[in-house]
This record gives C-alpha cells, structure tokens and sequence, in this order.
C-alpha cells in the first residue's frame, strides 16, 4: 500500500505546479497498476477519473480463493492472516468499485485473463452499478470485454482513452 501513498504524494506534485490544471487527474493502469489506480482514488478524491485493465477480480475468485499473491512482504502483508480464510477479508473489489461512484470507472477485463476472473469482474460491476443508479451516473461505470488474454489491446487502450478525455473535459 506504499505506492498508494506514493501515488498521493505524486497528485500533491502536480497540483503544486503552475501549468498543471487542478482538480483534474485520472489514472490508469494495468494489472497491478490497475487495482492500484483503483485503491488510490479510493482515498483521493482528486482522481476524477479512473481506469483499470486486467487490475482485479474478488478475492475469493482470485486463482480460485489462493490469495497468496496479494501478500507478499512487498504488497499486501496484512492480508496473509487471511491466506487461508479469504472469505474474512474485511472488504473485496465490490466495495471498492462502489465507492468509487459516481465517478466515472473505466474497467476492461479481457475474457482469457489467468489472473483475474472476468465472470467475477461482471459480479462486481453489477454489484456497483445500483450506487451509479442512485447518483443518476449509470453511465459512469463503463465494462468491456476484450477477447485476450492478460492485455490492454491497443483497441481497448484507444476506448479507454476518449473515456478519459470525456470524463476531463
């Protein structure tokens, strides 16, 4: 979670320089730089967009409940209590996604990922979308499909870019 402080640290820079408009920051990332722009602007509000390629799925869907790769010393050490147990984390991607909105969430979870479950990214989403509902920003939680494997096609990273420039205008 250090890049996470790290990455708020970054938007204090840019907000401190002249010719950086403020207020107006999106992130995007891919894989473990996904769920990291997904963590971030959970505790920044300043990231006004966000967009997350192959970055996440439920824990309990996470190579089928093996969450051993989220707990490495470098990572995510706190979660290894839950190795065993990772129906006990305190929280999983739903809650996150969710309390993302109303902002607008690009996610793109490409059908052939070993990573991360793109069956379990369609629960979260559906999980999240009645939050977007209630903020009148359905709109604002954007998922697509690309048929690869753990990528960000060049197709998927163009969609994810107007994405982006329409939701910082």
């Amino acid at each position: 979670m250090k890049a996470v402080w790290d990455n708020i640290r970054a938007l204090d820079l840019l907000e401190s320089l002249s010719f950086v408009k403020r207020g107006h920051f999106g992130a995007i990332g891919h894989s473990l730089g996904g769920h990291n722009a997904i963590f971030t602007a959970v505790f920044d509000p300043r990231l006004k967009v966000i967009i997350s390629s192959c970055g996440f799925d439920s824990f309990l869907d996470y190579m089928d409940g093996n969450i051993s790769g989220w707990t490495s010393d470098r990572y995510m050490p706190k979660l290894s209590q839950f190795r065993t147990r990772p129906v006990e984390i305190p929280f999983d991607f739903y809650e996150l996604i969710g309390a993302l909105g109303p902002r607008p969430v690009f996610i793109s979870a490409p059908l052939h990922d070993t990573n991360f479950k793109s069956t379990s990214v369609d629960a979260i989403v559906t999980a999240a979308r009645p939050i977007y509902r209630l903020y009148g920003a359905a709109q604002n939680l954007q998922l697509i499909h690309p048929d690869c494997a753990h990528d960000f096609p060049p197709e998927a990273r163009d969609e994810a870019y107007r994405f982006l420039a329409q939701a910082l205008q």
